[in-house]
């Protein structure tokens, strides 16, 4: 019996990656930093810990993190990223039936709490989420399962009981490993190993039919 669905948010909430892809290569590129492109495959999905870890192996020379923060954002200070515009469209409409059929709702994203939070409030969703959680908290990031884990800790129901919503490899990992039922969210631009979910899915709405089988 299914009692909880989370969310990953990047990817499957709001389409960022693409952007934040096509952002990062821009702005290396005006450093005169020409990195591989299974580099930044690497960072698509990868919590902020991860990435930057990337970024400062291919940057190639002492990167001092705030300063890097702050002239990314100067550079892309005119171009901000609004959310309401590349949030999933069939979002709402699985996070009402979600409600209506009384299923517990978390997030649990490699992002940080702030870029989370942002997304919440952009788009009006802080209501629907019972737990918000940020890979950032933990030691390990995903692919380790231990977001997953407290985030089924928070709900008070056990792994088994919760179905995930992901799309990256690690995500999908850190879900299964966790003893999750895990449908991924169909995306072939980043190479990801989807086929180790349980169901690669076309819309977040067909995660209802799958709830309503696993249920009956």
């Amino acid at each position: 019996m299914i009692k909880a669905v989370i969310f990953d948010m990047d990817g499957v909430i709001v389409d960022t990656e693409p952007i934040y892809y096509e952002r990062l290569h821009e702005f290396l590129k005006f450093n005169n930093i020409h990195p591989e492109l299974e580099d930044l495959d690497k960072i698509a999905g990868a919590s902020a810990r991860d990435a930057w870890e990337t970024i400062q192996r291919i940057w190639g020379k002492p990167l001092n993190k705030d300063k890097y923060e702050q002239a990314y954002e100067d550079y892309f200070k005119n171009r901000p990223v609004d959310n309401r515009e590349i949030v999933n469209p069939d979002l709402t409409t699985l996070l009402d039936w979600l409600k209506k059929e009384n299923y517990q709702i978390a997030l649990a994203s490699s992002s940080s709490i702030e870029e989370i939070q942002k997304v919440l409030e952009e788009c009006d969703l802080k209501h629907y989420f019972e737990s918000v959680l940020s890979g950032d908290m933990f030691k390990k990031s995903k692919p380790n399962p231990e977001i997953y884990f407290k985030s089924a800790e928070q709900l008070n129901v056990k792994p088994e009981e919760c179905l995930v919503l992901e799309d990256s490899t690690y995500g999908i990992i850190a879900a299964k490993d966790a003893g999750m039922y895990v449908l991924a969210k169909r995306d072939d631009r980043f190479n990801f190993k989807q086929e180790l979910a349980h169901k690669i899915i076309d819309r977040l709405t067909d995660a209802i039919p799958e709830l309503q089988k696993l249920n009956s």
